[in-house]
């Protein structure tokens, strides 16, 4: 009889709503060894919407599937959002209360609310838990909201709950070995394990697969993938594009920004001032967003230098696409990663000079180019592929139920 195992997530993606999902993917992969019940909510964070339960089809799904209310929000930074992970976070205690008790139990972080009521349950009823960290909290939010001592007091609250959180957890996951360090220093005796979010490899075969798009003969083209907000800076890049221009006038290069968000307008209008030639796309299908990252001459990281982010998702997509990387994102883990496979390169944070020497460099040797695009791929089957990654929870998952194979 296979274990019973339980999945909480509020960040599920339905198949409807996103294309690559790190829980779906675990999901695939577990309900084949357990018998396997995921729980999420009701509000599709993504959209800012109830989900209709009927659409969803949820019977057609090879593993359980609980969705528990919760009321929403509306802006990612607000009070409402905190009060609305609560609610969910109260109602999943409710529906495990309901429910026989589950072997093991693997729940996500952010958001604390949840994973705090969940842990507490798995640690009154002796019940094995892997948290995974997908994002630091409070700390991002510190990110946003940047106030010397003012900011450390507002959010000391939620770091003794994210503390608790740690503390509790058998096993700690995380998206970069940089989360899972944090975990681990509140709670030195647990396990853990690091599995980068990543990208489905046959997904990206599937949905590539007989697209076709339009890339202007002759241009050097920089790609950037993913939202358009506070922590991303785009402006950067575009200063870094003009003073080429202004000093080289032969470049030939073009910004394709794939995206959106907060900061779209802002970003686009300047582009628009600087002269340089930019295009933004909006949101693309899948398909079409890595068959045109694929064209791209190189792709650009550029993260804000107070950003906490570790490995992010775009970086799995920009190697699954092959395609060399310039990055300003101070991250230690993947600052040393693109060093390590040399996949790309790491410049001065805010160093608009340094930035478009690295433009440059990849501009005036394609050989150079087309080397790092190669480790870039190589970088992907190594670290970042799903297929080859993310059945290591199930060697982890055996262990904690003590059914290791030979």
């Amino acid at each position: 009889m296979k274990k019973d195992v339980m999945l909480i997530a509020n960040y599920w993606h339905f198949e409807n709503e996103k294309n690559s999902s790190r829980y779906r993917s675990f999901a695939d992969i577990l309900c084949k060894e357990y018998d396997l019940e995921v729980v999420t909510s009701t509000f599709c964070h993504l959209k800012k919407a109830q989900r209709n339960e009927a659409d969803l089809q949820l019977e057609k799904l090879p593993y359980r599937m609980k969705l528990c209310y919760e009321k929403g929000y509306n802006k990612n930074i607000s009070l409402q959002r905190i009060f609305s992970y609560t609610e969910f976070g109260k109602n999943v205690l409710k529906y495990l209360k309901t429910r026989k008790k589950p072997e093991l139990i693997m729940v996500s972080v952010p958001s604390l609310a949840v994973a705090d009521y969940v842990s507490r349950y798995a640690k009154e009823n002796n019940i094995p838990l892997i948290l995974d960290i997908q994002d630091l909290w409070p700390e991002a939010f510190k990110m946003a909201i940047h106030i010397p001592i003012v900011s450390d007091i507002l959010f000391a609250p939620m770091m003794h709950q994210a503390n608790r959180i740690y503390s509790m957890a058998d096993v700690i996951m995380a998206v970069s070995d940089t989360y899972v360090a944090r975990g681990k220093r509140v709670n030195p005796t647990a396990d853990t394990l690091s599995i980068y979010i990543g990208t489905d490899s046959k997904l990206v075969e599937e949905r590539t697969e007989g697209v076709e798009i339009s890339i202007e003969e002759g241009k050097f083209v920089i790609g950037y993938v993913g939202a358009l907000g506070y922590s991303y800076d785009i402006k950067g890049v575009i200063d870094a594009i003009k003073l080429l221009k202004d000093e080289e006038h032969k470049v030939n290069i073009k910004l394709i920004v794939m995206g959106d968000g907060v900061c779209r307008a802002e970003f686009e209008n300047y582009a628009h001032k600087s002269g340089i030639d930019c295009e933004f796309t909006g949101l693309l299908e899948y398909g079409k967003m890595m068959k045109t990252l694929m064209a791209c001459d190189v792709a650009v990281n550029p993260i804000v230098g107070r950003s906490v982010s570790s490995i992010i998702n775009k970086v799995s997509d920009y190697a699954a696409a092959g395609v060399p990387v310039i990055n300003t994102q101070n991250s230690k883990e993947y600052r040393d990663l693109l060093d390590r496979y040399k996949a790309g390169i790491n410049v001065e944070n805010g160093n608009i000079r340094e930035l478009a020497y690295a433009i440059r460099k990849f501009y005036c040797d394609p050989d150079f180019k087309n080397e790092v695009g190669s480790n870039e791929k190589k970088m992907f089957e190594e670290v970042f592929d799903r297929a080859k990654n993310y059945p290591r929870l199930i060697y982890k998952m055996e262990e904690l139920l003590g059914e290791q194979k030979d």
